[in-house]
């Protein structure tokens, strides 16, 4: 037998052996095949698939570019070249990918279709919703279209149309991936509660050892006030995943909130034992450690946690009031620095390193960040009020009492906006009596 048949007879057997689900032995016969023959492009396509189905992207992206070196513009290759180009983050590359695709085929409706998600997840929502429409053309009932609108569409904050599309979805091609916990998290969002758990059971019962659906369901739990449940969700979450830290974090927040500190900090402790990385772990012990008073422990973890430089902005929110709670306004300051560099749109962040600016005598800076919340908020009251303490402590009494009237205008039964303006009014008053006073004893030094 010759190289040349040795090699087909391989590529037989990793197609029999891909079709019993046998990836690792079918990718050692395709790669002895094109080792033997390195020009057929659909030997490296057919590596491509196998990796894929491996989870290896990057490994797959190489195998399709070489099929596409030999073989250029074929349509199935550059395909799933865009796929694994979006797989691996590599938005642009995908899309450029996608538009060649339409360029040679304007009727292969994938081509639109990835890219629904794609410029969804660049912030580009008008694109992606032209892309929906025109993918309809080529196939009305996609349920893929759907599910990739859904989500451009929830990330707007269109939560009905959101599960309009994501029941469609449903509809086309019955509870596959996770369409059920996107309806759930919608619906919670939407502040419907039983809607959401009801479609987080339904993703459960089609998916019992889903352990992120029950972890989402616990929090939903808690959320209602249903703390036994989400007890009992977390515990099983753990039973099903018992390396994996997120269940014990999950469960220990639940713990602390039923004051239950001496478990929580055993579940944190676990958490940290196999991640010592994983963010909120350290908040939660240094939440016990302040709870018991012990002040020094608690800085030592919250700092730590800073460390870790996590990216979640509620934890971030969390972790930087407990650093001013315990006096570390300056550890506060970066927290919620990162927090806004991060991610600029987020409202609280700037409000609140407004408050760590001025705890630290940072006047301007903190007037610059209230100003930003209201450029994002232009109702937003508190960052009216500490505009107005702010000028006050710069002895700019006019200015605090036009941003405490702007906010007065809008709640004018507030109790401290109250006391604030009348303390106002008395400070102006004596500042002025005071020059007056000054400018009459220059006038009485000079005419002696």
């Amino acid at each position: 037998m010759n190289d040349w048949s040795d090699a087909e007879r391989r590529v037989e057997k990793a197609q029999q052996l891909f079709e019993q689900r046998k990836w690792s032995e079918a990718l050692r016969e395709i790669r002895l095949a094109t080792n033997i023959n390195p020009h057929n492009p659909s030997w490296f396509f057919n590596m491509g698939l196998i990796l894929d189905e491996m989870g290896r992207f990057e490994e797959a992206l190489d195998a399709y570019a070489q099929a596409d070196g030999i073989e250029a513009n074929d349509i199935q290759t550059l395909y799933h070249l865009g796929v694994d180009l979006h797989r691996t983050g590599r938005l642009d590359k995908a899309i450029d990918t996608f538009v060649q695709i339409e360029r040679l085929d304007p009727s292969f409706e994938p081509a639109y279709c990835n890219r629904i998600i794609a410029y969804a997840q660049r912030g580009e929502h008008e694109l992606a919703e032209e892309m929906f429409y025109t993918a309809r053309l080529y196939k009305e009932n996609c349920p893929n279209c759907y599910f990739s609108m859904g989500c451009s569409l929830d990330a707007r904050g269109l939560y009905d149309k959101a599960i309009y599309c994501w029941m469609r979805c449903l509809d086309l091609q019955g509870a596959q991936n996770d369409v059920h916990v996107r309806i759930g998290h919608a619906y919670r969002k939407k502040g419907d509660f039983e809607q959401a758990r009801l479609h987080m059971l339904t993703d459960l019962r089609h998916n019992p050892g889903r352990t992120q659906t029950l972890l989402d369901l616990g929090e939903l739990l808690v959320s209602m006030g249903r703390l036994q449940e989400a007890d009992e969700k977390f515990r099983r979450a753990i039973e099903l995943a018992p390396n994996d830290p997120g269940g014990y974090y999950h469960h220990g927040r639940l713990l602390l909130r039923m004051n239950r500190d001496a478990d929580a900090a055993k579940a944190f402790s676990t958490v940290l034992h196999l991640d010592p990385t994983f963010p909120g772990a350290h908040m939660g012990l240094g939440r016990i450690s302040y709870r018991r008073g012990e002040l020094t422990p608690a800085r030592t973890r919250f700092r730590a946690e800073l460390q870790l430089r996590p990216d979640e902005p509620k934890l971030l929110l969390e972790l930087s009031n407990l650093l001013m709670d315990t006096g570390e306004s300056r550890a506060a300051l970066a927290c919620l620095k990162w927090l806004v560099a991060m991610n600029p749109r987020e409202v609280s962040g700037w409000l609140n390193l407004s408050v760590a600016q001025f705890s630290r005598g940072h006047y301007t800076e903190g007037i610059k960040s209230c100003m930003t919340v209201l450029s994002k908020d232009p109702a937003n009251l508190m960052a009216m009020y500490n505009l107005g303490l702010a000028h006050e402590r710069l002895g700019q009494y006019e200015a605090a009492l036009n941003w405490v009237r702007q906010a007065r205008r809008r709640d004018a039964a507030d109790i401290a906006l109250q006391r604030l303006e009348f303390r106002l009014r008395v400070l102006r008053t004596k500042k002025r009596v005071d020059r007056a006073i000054r400018r009459c004893t220059r006038w009485l030094h000079v005419s002696w």
